[in-house]
């Protein structure tokens, strides 16, 4: 009788802690494959920014990012109070003159040409004047009467002093000679008329010569503009184109026309600085001396003139020049720098103050503000900021940008 091998037998309370056993193992399996997933989309979801609107008018900014705004105090700047304007330089016409001929003739030499400087009294032509010539030979014809009845005079006294001639014949010699002395002096100063001194009508007497030239000097020292003259050309007083003219060019004006709505800015004595094309970075210094008496009735502009110094002779008329005049004393002003002012979709003007933090990083809220003049990078604020309130001086923009995007 053969024999079989007994099967084990595991009893049942045994066979429950086994299945306890298995179940724990897979359900710690099950929670660490879930955890793990769980940590996995949470490294991969993307943190909740700090930086955008916070409340209204408001705006938070990252910690990091702070340095980039320069939060700072506003500053007092002086604002200078001046008006731009476009215009010309000129000829001082106050000393500019046009050199006639006194007296219609040809001209017979001319002694200096355009771009000379001349002395006043300086001969600058000469012309053969007709009416000179007559009283030239009138002039010399009465110093011979004169001659004459002086050689006639003193013998007729010679003889009246041993009776040799009669009394009446006497008188009439010193009556001669009283009439040629009188027609002398008249001729003598008719020639004075003609701008000749007494030593030359003195030579005139010696030499005899009637073919005489006036001589037209310069009025004033100062630069030949312009000549018109040439030798035998027919000159007349005040005949247009004058045949010199003679500029005292130390001095120009500027000429500017300016809106009738800043007439009551200007006034004489303020001063102008003149800048041209011609010399950039130069600067020439002026004083206001007219300001125009009535306006253009088609611009409704008025003219303002300033005298302008140029000791070098380094301007030219007809220049264009900008025209920066001081119309008062500068204004000490509060101000911010450029960056620091935004001008809104409204058109209002806003800066923006810094509020300090909170757990997420600094804010700044945004207030309106009135500017006024803006120079040299600054911006001059009337109303809306004082003096103790920070507020960013750069990159206000930014602000402003960041803000109506988050607001969205």
């Amino acid at each position: 009788m053969s024999t079989q091998a007994p099967t084990p037998q595991f009893p049942a309370r045994k066979r429950l802690i086994i299945a306890a056993a298995a179940l724990a193992c897979a359900a710690a399996v099950a929670g660490i494959v879930y955890l793990g997933s769980h940590n996995s989309e949470a490294a991969q979801a993307p943190e909740e920014s700090v930086a955008g609107k916070v409340d209204k008018g408001m705006v938070r900014v990252q910690p990091d990012q702070l340095p980039s705004f320069d939060v700072d105090l506003p500053q007092s700047h002086s604002f200078s109070n001046v008006r731009h304007a476009i215009g010309v330089i000129d000829f001082n016409q106050d000393r500019t003159a046009k050199v006639y001929s006194p007296y219609q003739g040809r001209v017979s030499r001319v002694l200096v040409k355009a771009g000379d400087d001349v002395k006043a009294g300086q001969v600058l032509y000469t012309v053969a004047v007709p009416d000179m010539s007559q009283a030239a030979s009138a002039f010399i014809s009465s110093a011979a009467a004169l001659r004459n009845a002086n050689e006639t005079l003193k013998r007729a006294e010679a003889l009246a002093k041993d009776s040799s001639i009669p009394q009446k014949e006497y008188l009439q010699a010193q009556t001669d000679q009283q009439t040629a002395k009188a027609a002398y002096d008249a001729a003598r100063q008719n020639l004075h008329l003609f701008d000749l001194g007494d030593a030359d009508i003195n030579r005139l007497e010696q030499d005899r010569r009637v073919g005489l030239e006036f001589a037209v000097k310069s009025p004033l020292n100062g630069r030949v503009t312009s000549r018109a003259a040439q030798p035998g050309q027919l000159v007349q007083p005040g005949t247009d184109p004058a045949p010199m003219v003679v500029s005292d060019m130390r001095s120009l004006w500027m000429v500017s026309y300016v809106p009738e709505s800043e007439f009551s800015q200007f006034r004489l004595g303020q001063s102008v600085q003149v800048r041209v094309s011609a010399w950039p970075g130069k600067t020439f210094g002026g004083t206001i001396s007219y300001v125009g008496d009535s306006l253009d009735a088609d611009s409704r502009r008025f003219v303002v003139r300033a005298d302008v110094a140029d000791p070098d002779h380094v301007l030219r008329p007809q220049m264009t020049a900008d025209f920066t005049i001081t119309v008062a004393a500068p204004d000490e002003s509060l101000a911010v720098p450029a960056e620091a002012v935004v001008r809104e979709g409204d058109g209002s003007d806003v800066v923006w103050l810094a509020m300090g933090k909170d757990a997420k990083g600094p804010l700044f809220t945004r207030t309106k503000v009135t500017r006024g003049k803006t120079q040299d990078g600054w911006v001059q604020i009337t109303q809306g900021l004082s003096a103790t309130q920070p507020i960013a001086r750069h990159n206000a923009l930014f602000l402003s940008s960041l803000y109506d995007t988050t607001a969205q």
